[in-house]
């Protein structure tokens, strides 16, 4: 189920059905999830379109699709939510999540709610900054790039919502999919930009500069004060125990130099 059927290219490849809806139209979700057995409930953003806010990118379609899936009876509800949310969080993104994620656990669906950090994966948009950063020259990293993270493997998390649909239902269950290792930002730029053959130098940019030099510009636009958010998001540590998905899943995350091995596999030359 896509919101743009013109922008759905990169998923005729799986040869799914696609089908165009509008969260705010009952009728066109309850038509979506008709015989259905399972929803994986993919959206929301940390950075809202043009025109939305956090409520209407996490709460609204998150209810409505709630609402058609109960009419549905479904089984099972997948939900992708962030580490840290809270529906008392002071955190805008992240008290968004945790409501989105309170509405399912009250509808009393079986199924999961996965907290996920970091995702890399070839073509998704962590990797994309990721890269325009090491290929420059130098490198601006708010903080010095000092934040701690725990990445985790775009094919792992598809692999644990395979798992959540294809295991027997079970009681709706949060599990943070927080990636084996922990390592710096900085440290994770300089890796992938060893990979392609680069060797930027940091500039650090201290935090409270960034969060000013925001400020200003959203008094010129209004919709520049979302980058606001994602700073406060991004570039505050969300460290969890990774025993959590170790202890409930049948396989084992991968390491961040075993993702990379993924994404930049080595050539072997004569």
């Amino acid at each position: 189920m896509v919101r743009d059927m013109k922008k759905a290219d990169p998923l005729r490849p799986l040869a799914a059905e696609l089908m165009e809806v509008n969260y705010q139209n009952p009728d066109s979700l309850k038509e979506g999830v008709e015989e259905a057995d399972a929803v994986v409930h993919l959206v929301g953003a940390l950075k809202p379109r043009r025109g939305e806010n956090l409520q209407e990118a996490n709460v609204s379609p998150t209810k409505a699709m709630v609402e058609a899936a109960v009419a549905a009876k479904i089984k099972c509800f997948i939900f992708l939510s962030h580490p840290g949310a809270d529906p008392d969080s002071k955190n805008p993104y992240l008290q968004t999540k945790g409501i989105a994620e309170q509405i399912i656990r009250d509808a009393g669906f079986a199924g999961a709610i996965f907290r996920i950090p970091m995702i890399l994966g070839t073509g998704n948009p962590s990797l994309e900054t990721i890269l325009r950063l090491a290929r420059a020259p130098l490198t601006p990293l708010i903080g010095g790039g000092t934040v701690r993270i725990q990445p985790v493997s775009q094919s792992d998390v598809v692999a644990a919502i395979d798992w959540a649909l294809s295991a027997n239902p079970r009681p709706m269950r949060t599990i943070t999919l927080a990636g084996p290792e922990t390592l710096t930002y900085a440290n994770l730029v300089h890796r992938v930009a060893a990979r392609i053959g680069k060797r930027p130098k940091n500039l650090p940019i201290p935090k409270a500069a960034a969060k000013l030099a925001i400020w200003i510009a959203s008094g010129f636009s209004p919709h520049t004060g979302a980058n606001q958010v994602v700073i406060e998001t991004l570039f505050n540590e969300f460290l969890e125990d990774s025993g959590e998905a170790r202890n409930n899943l049948p396989f084992t995350l991968a390491p961040v130099n075993e993702i990379l091995d993924q994404i930049f596999p080595k050539v072997d030359t004569p």
